[in-house]
């Protein structure tokens, strides 16, 4: 079995984010948002199956799109808000396939993800990688950040991290310096990123002291899952977006789904326990999605751990939150 293959078949559906149009990486115009897979869950160190993560939320958010766009004719009015929206009959998103990803080499891996995140960000699209384990959040990033550079030497960015860990560890054991631990510490390490500027929110469980120490020593910010409990996911997320943004206007984020309690979504690398609801996560990429958002990506969907289904369909689910300005209009 490949990378790209699934123990198990699914319904017959368009295999694109929301059933998009499908082109290449640099066929991108005027900010659309670029889709690029990473199907590699080899830099994980224990619970393997992020790498069926980008089929899954393809066939999952075509699911949904599907019956959005059957009924109703008047458009689709948001419980909470009361807003009216309405589906934008063509998504300005562009599918672009997968890297090509060899378990036998990270760095080779790695520089397949990143050719195509700096070919998007170059051609003037946003990337947004459908990323096996967390690993890959690195090398997203990487293309991302080469892209601006050569559009512009001077730019810098910000950084949220959303996750449930800080990602921040230097090296891990057998596997070293590049994966899922270690994905936020390389993403430092980029030239022109701001680390004043990162921020890092839902954190839960223990967490290296020596690291938040470092964190925050550079200036950056951790907002642990027990501050979205208590002070509320819309006003963390508005702190996290405002710290990330200081005096610059180009932000990279990335989504790492086991932020959320495991009693919630079971079908991921790394369960985490008593961390955010599936409730505060919308609430905080309800709010993500009116940011000046330029790059990101989102990890861990591990359709193979969650027999139920219900972890895919859940981020699914989220990501048409955070793309709503790309899918829907408000009426």
């Amino acid at each position: 079995m490949n990378a790209n293959q699934r123990p198990f078949e699914f319904d017959a559906v368009q295999r694109t984010l929301f059933g998009c149009k499908t082109g290449l990486p640099n066929s991108l115009r005027n900010r659309e948002i670029g889709v690029w897979g990473a199907p590699s869950d080899w830099t994980h160190s224990s619970r393997i199956g992020a790498r069926f993560g980008p089929r899954a939320l393809r066939e999952e958010t075509s699911r949904l799109m599907a019956s959005m766009r059957g009924e109703p004719t008047g458009g689709w009015i948001d419980a909470g808000t009361h807003q009216v929206w309405e589906v934008l009959p063509a998504a300005r998103i562009v599918d672009c396939g997968d890297a090509s990803i060899d378990p036998t080499d990270v760095t080779r891996s790695t520089r397949s993800i990143a050719d195509g995140t700096r070919a998007i960000t170059l051609a003037g699209g946003v990337p947004l990688v459908l990323a096996g384990d967390h690993y890959n959040s690195y090398p997203a990033c990487l293309g991302y950040s080469e892209g601006l550079q050569e559009l512009d030497p001077e730019a810098q960015f910000g950084y949220i991290h959303i996750d449930g860990h800080l990602d921040f560890t230097d090296s891990l054991g057998a596997w070293g310096d590049k994966n899922h631990a270690t994905n936020a510490r390389r993403i430092s390490e980029l030239t022109n990123i701001e680390r004043a500027n990162m921020v890092w929110v839902g954190t839960a469980g223990w967490v290296d002291s020596r690291e938040v120490a470092q964190i925050e020593a550079m200036g950056g910010k951790v907002f642990s899952c027990a501050d979205v409990h208590q002070f509320g996911a819309v006003q963390v997320m508005r702190r996290a977006i405002e710290h990330a943004c200081r005096g610059i206007h180009h932000l990279y984020v990335t989504i790492d789904i086991d932020a959320m309690d495991a009693a919630y979504l079971p079908g991921t690398g790394s369960i985490v326990q008593s961390g955010i609801t599936p409730r505060q996560y919308n609430q905080m990429l309800d709010v993500l999605s009116g940011a000046p958002i330029d790059g990101m990506d989102i990890a861990e969907t591990a359709p193979t751990l969650d027999p139920s289904g219900r972890s895919e369909r859940i981020v699914a689910r989220m990501l048409s939150t955070l793309l709503r300005p790309y899918l829907m209009k408000a009426l």
